[in-house]
């Protein structure tokens, strides 16, 4: 039997690598670079890493609403970036820069005018008139707004920034008629109405006060105040630093109301449903007894006789007296309380009750102070000749004292003490 074994052939497979290898070297630092040298030369830019200790300003962002942001320590300068067709207006003279990236907004595209906002209700209402700048462009763009204008550029208090953005939610009464400095909103709306003189009967029933009690921020110098309601930014302006106050239900603050900047109020008469004028009580020097009651005689008749006519008048006079005594006393205490608050600082003091927010203004608005004039006049040398100190020795102004017997105390002159000092010490 013949057996047959077929195999087959093995087959192995191998797997092929290929390597490359590639080598990598530094340009030499002798070749020319990429740009030209004519570039560098004239290059008038440098990195931003380079301006250290400097908020860089953005010219641009896709903004649908105007972005007011303070800058630097205190804030005297802001910054606004502002969208197309939305118009921004700022206080005559506090325009400090127009910029934006030439890509995209175009300088040429910004419009100015000048307004003047309420004219005729400033006029009545407070004695002024204030201009504004009205910028618009069709392409966005961005403004640096300074705190000072030309109106204050002599004013001895510094003023600052603050930021109000205004949802919709509340409205803002502001006191200060030079506070609002800057405001841009296509939904802002400003209004000027008269500051209310007396409390209302609302504020009356919870204070439990007569209600013809007066508010304290009524004067005939300031009868008007502005309401800035809808939605936008406002910048506005106080005299020093401004500072923020919030109060709760049913709280209270007392506050001088010329440091009063602004406050949140609820449409044009909500502010007299918390505010009220404050006088601190003096302390009265009279017995504090309860007064006895007084007794209410029945009139008697008298016969119409000459000493009738006599008690009659005489009870009438009397009258009169007691009147007018009491009419007296009246007004001496008032005039005491009065010169008393006056004297001691305390007559602009007004009490606010929450829920309020406040924003209030650390210095009140000071006088012009002038510039110091230097003169020009020059201290001519009159040409006189100093006379020459006299030269004196030593021998001059060095003196000794002894004492001799029938002499008493003799002084002499000496040119040098030490040749005394020996002399003595011999003897």
């Amino acid at each position: 039997m013949i057996s047959t074994k077929i195999t087959r052939p093995c087959i192995s497979l191998h797997q092929l690598s290929i390597t490359r290898h590639i080598s990598i070297n530094q340009h030499p630092s002798t070749a020319p670079p990429a740009t030209s040298s004519t570039d560098e030369l004239t290059k008038t830019t440098t990195i931003p890493a380079n301006i250290q200790e400097a908020k860089e300003l953005a010219s641009y962002r896709a903004l649908e609403t105007p972005e007011f942001t303070t800058l630097g320590t205190p804030p005297s300068v802001i910054s606004i970036n502002s969208p197309p067709s939305v118009p921004v207006y700022l206080r005559r003279g506090s325009l400090l820069s127009i910029y934006g990236i030439q890509e995209i907004s175009s300088l040429d595209s910004v419009r100015s005018n000048l307004e003047f906002p309420l004219f005729w209700k400033r006029l009545a209402y407070g004695g002024f008139v204030s201009g504004y700048q009205k910028l618009i462009s069709t392409t966005p763009f961005s403004v640096l707004v300074s705190s000072l204008s030309r109106a204050s550029v002599g004013k001895a208090t510094p003023k600052l920034f603050v930021n109000l953005v205004l949802d919709g939610g509340a409205d803002w009464a502001v006191l200060n008629k030079d506070a609002i400095q800057v405001y841009a909103g296509n939904s802002l709306n400003l209004g000027l109405f008269r500051l209310p003189r007396y409390v209302s009967k609302r504020l009356a029933r919870k204070l439990r006060i007569p209600g013809r009690s007066l508010t304290g921020l009524f004067s005939w110098s300031k009868i008007g105040y502005t309401l800035i309601t809808g939605r936008g930014n406002v910048g506005l302006v106080g005299n020093g630093n401004v500072y923020s106050l919030n109060l709760n239900e049913d709280e209270e603050v007392l506050i001088n109301k010329n440091n009063l900047l602004a406050i949140t109020v609820n449409g044009p008469y909500d502010l007299q449903n918390c505010v009220i004028k404050y006088q601190f009580p003096v302390k009265e020097t009279t017995s504090t007894t309860p007064a006895a009651k007084q007794v209410i005689e029945k009139p008697k008749l008298l016969e119409p006789n000459a000493w009738g006519q006599i008690v009659y008048r005489a009870n009438q006079v009397s009258t009169w007296v007691k009147n007018a005594v009491k009419f007296i006393q009246k007004y001496t205490i008032g005039a005491r309380e009065t010169s008393y608050n006056y004297l001691v600082g305390n007559q602009e003091f007004i009490k606010i009750v929450g829920p309020r927010n406040l924003l209030l203004q650390s210095n009140v608005q000071s006088a012009y102070i002038p510039p110091i004039r230097r003169s020009s006049k020059t201290i001519e040398d009159s040409g006189a000749e100093v006379p020459a100190t006299s030269d004196k020795k030593s021998r001059d102004y060095l003196n000794y004292v002894t004492i001799e017997p029938g002499k008493g105390a003799v002084f002499k002159s000496t040119p040098d003490f030490k040749e005394k000092v020996k002399e003595i010490e011999r003897n």
